[in-house]
């Protein structure tokens, strides 16, 4: 959550590949009038530059007023991997194109949000110093603990916004545009896991979940037949039609899609969404964020072996044994050969032990 102090310094913490980052933001010089702000699916054409001086409240010295401004006609957004190593993800210094919702640099995007074209904005970044403690069991651990050692705290940019295509709220877009863009984000957070960048997953399976969420009641039935129901309770499909023809980009490739899901597709996805952010969380450290995620797609999907071997696990680092003890015998009943599971259980029984071991002992020297 974003808080602005009475100095005109808005702060709040934005997610990069390599973790958690504090940003503060001031505007440099005067602002623009006006409500017409990025939105999502907005094409901003920005430049950002790194500032030596924070002191100095001037615009980026490499500014170009005979830029041609960015069109929506046969524009080409700017790729460049995301890395650990990059606070901003983009090159520094020259004009690039980004997408709003895309979260290929969350700190810049969380910046767009609220500027105006031909406004430039002061980015202070730090590496976030709240309670966090990763769990690093293999490569694809966080690398957020590393953040402050890189040399990448404490940094000030400078972000111009040239231009931007429009874009759209959430609440106007179609059942369609929505589902559309769900699909994108759990696409893109696949990719992102597969890479390492736990945290950017993370990022790309919540926004698809934020967008799922309103679909319920929107789905269609397997006939093809619109299930949206308006507040007086009868059938409403009118703009199906136009809403079927909408499409949508992915980072790699046009991904089209000609109609919104149907009851099941909706269930299945909601499902599969909450068990990956589940995985994501347990590799962050987040157990307690792990069960609820896992819980969730265990309602929606009960024959999902990957989402209750994940609650179990969540619930075995919250020492909840005999919750852990249930999830992995569910696992069990859905796939008897389950070798992972077997060890699990193993795992349990061993660290409920322990446990009991211990709170015997401390029990024992209070009585003595």
């Amino acid at each position: 959550m974003a808080t602005t102090s009475e100095e005109g310094v808005t702060t709040w913490v934005s997610v990069s590949p390599a973790g958690l980052w504090e940003v503060q933001r001031k505007w440099i010089g005067q602002r623009k009038g006006g409500d017409h702000t990025p939105l999502l699916g907005s094409i901003c054409k920005i430049l950002v530059s790194l500032q030596n001086d924070p002191k100095q409240n001037t615009q980026p010295q490499t500014l170009n007023k005979t830029e041609p401004v960015v069109s929506s006609e046969s524009v080409k957004v700017t790729e460049h991997p995301r890395s650990p190593d990059s606070v901003l993800q983009v090159p520094l210094d020259s004009w690039v194109l980004l997408r709003m919702g895309e979260g290929h640099c969350d700190i810049i995007e969380a910046c767009l949000e609220g500027m105006r074209a031909g406004e430039t904005g002061q980015l202070t970044v730090n590496a976030y110093q709240g309670n966090f403690k990763p769990v690093c069991s293999d490569a694809h651990s966080s690398q957020s603990e590393n953040t402050a050692k890189n040399g990448q705290s404490n940094q000030c940019f400078l972000l111009h916004l040239h231009s931007f295509t429009p874009g759209m709220e959430s609440w106007q877009m179609s059942p369609t545009e929505k589902w559309g863009w769900a699909l994108s984000h759990k696409q893109r957070g696949s990719q992102r896991f597969s890479k390492g960048d736990i945290w950017g997953a993370a990022h790309s399976y919540c926004s698809a979940v934020k967008l799922v969420i309103t679909l319920k009641g929107h789905t269609r039935d397997k006939k093809g037949e619109h299930l949206e129901v308006n507040k007086c309770g009868n059938q409403d499909s009118k703009d199906l039609t136009t809403q079927n023809k909408k499409e949508e980009m992915n980072t790699d490739k046009e991904l089209i899609v000609t109609q919104v899901p149907t009851e099941e597709e909706y269930r299945t996805m909601k499902a599969e969404l909450h068990s990956n952010l589940s995985l994501c969380q347990l590799k962050l450290g987040q157990p307690a964020k792990a069960k609820d995620s896992s819980r969730k797609a265990t309602v929606l999907d009960p024959a999902s072996i990957k989402a209750w071997y994940r609650f179990g696990q969540a619930c075995l680092q919250l020492e909840d044994f005999e919750e852990s003890r249930q999830a992995f015998g569910k696992v069990l009943e859905l796939q008897p050969d389950s070798a992972s599971a077997q060890k699990a259980l193993k795992q349990v029984n061993i660290k409920a032990k322990e446990f009991n071991s211990k709170l015997g002992q401390r029990l024992s020297k209070m009585f003595m």
